[in-house]
């Protein structure tokens, strides 16, 4: 199965569903079911690289899952979801995105020229599978 490496917060923003978009560099055609494995910075890392206020808004959006103590595992897939498409960001959509999803906007790196892989029906793993990322879209070869 297909899977990509995610910082975390943004790895349980996606996992839960609180984020659709992944924001990077580059596109894929890839399409269906891809899991969401967060990598192994800590979550304090990825919170000093989050903009402005998007690290409030993030752990608004997380208040469900506060008093879980597995909510940022590193160096695990923490959940799935379905890659349905992957746009690529000009200017229109950069702008679309800030005033029409201000939380997505917070969360992704929207900067025209980028891509943003979109998803949906994203599932939260109640148990982390320890695995070990790798950069890009990569395989998954173990069990769920």
């Amino acid at each position: 199965m297909k899977a990509i490496t995610v910082w975390q917060p943004w790895a349980t923003l996606l996992a839960t569903g609180k984020k659709k978009c992944e924001t990077r560099s580059w596109k894929t055609n890839y399409r269906g079911e891809i899991l969401i494995h967060a990598g192994r910075k800590n979550v304090l890392f990825g919170i000093k690289q989050m903009p402005n206020d998007a690290w409030k808004r993030a752990s608004e959006n997380l208040r469900e899952f506060a008093n879980r103590a597995d909510v940022f595992p590193t160096g695990a897939i923490i959940g799935k979801a379905n890659l349905i498409n992957c746009v690529y960001i000009d200017g229109q959509i950069c702008r679309l995105i800030k005033e029409q999803h201000p939380d997505e906007y917070m969360f992704g790196d929207f900067t025209p020229g980028r891509y943003a892989w979109v998803m949906e029906n994203a599932v939260f793993f109640d148990e982390p599978i320890l695995a070990s990322g790798k950069q890009g879209l990569w395989n998954w070869e173990g069990k769920l």
